[in-house]
């Protein structure tokens, strides 16, 4: 455990240099947007449906805020995706402790699967229209004060100006 590289990366989260990947997801797992969607159409369905088994095999119809699921990275070239549940189910609202949470939780299953290389998206900034400096700040300081053997961790955003932001935010 040491330093920890935080870099970003303008373009499709499915093609992030790193060895996992990360969905900023709801709680259903259903894949239908933003990274989520990206993954299954490019993941294939063996994606889809590891995370309805994820949810079926969880004996609840929604899956905390905060938490975090692998599944296959089916036709992708990771060694899994890190689905994290982004934000609230009926709220479709997120917040600075469920940013948190992703982060933590989303490194504590890279260190399980020995994951080195990590992308993330900007959690909760999709459908929970978290702001995006902000999250990037909150992702920030987890990530500078995460106790993990991750040794980079790759921002994405497929949107130019957004990555101007994301790279901003992220130095502090």
């Amino acid at each position: 455990m040491g330093f920890l590289k935080i870099t970003v990366f303008h373009g499709d989260i499915t093609e992030a240099p790193a060895e996992a990947i990360c969905t900023s997801t709801n709680a259903r797992l259903t894949l239908m947007m933003g990274t989520g969607g990206a993954v299954r159409e490019r993941g294939g369905f063996e994606v889809l449906r590891g995370c309805e088994d994820v949810v079926a095999r969880s004996g609840r119809a929604q899956l905390p805020c905060g938490s975090v699921h692998v599944t296959t990275a089916g036709r992708l070239p990771y060694r899994a995706v890190i689905h994290c549940v982004a934000s609230d189910p009926s709220t479709h609202v997120s917040s600075d402790s469920v940013i948190r949470a992703c982060v933590r939780n989303a490194l504590a299953r890279a260190d399980e699967l020995g994951v080195r290389v990590l992308a993330m998206p900007v959690f909760a900034t999709g459908h929970a229209r978290f702001r995006l400096d902000r999250a990037v700040g909150v992702m920030r300081e987890a990530l500078e004060s995460a106790v993990t053997n991750v040794e980079h961790v790759v921002l994405v955003t497929d949107d130019a100006e957004k990555a101007a932001v994301v790279r901003s935010a992220a130095q502090g």
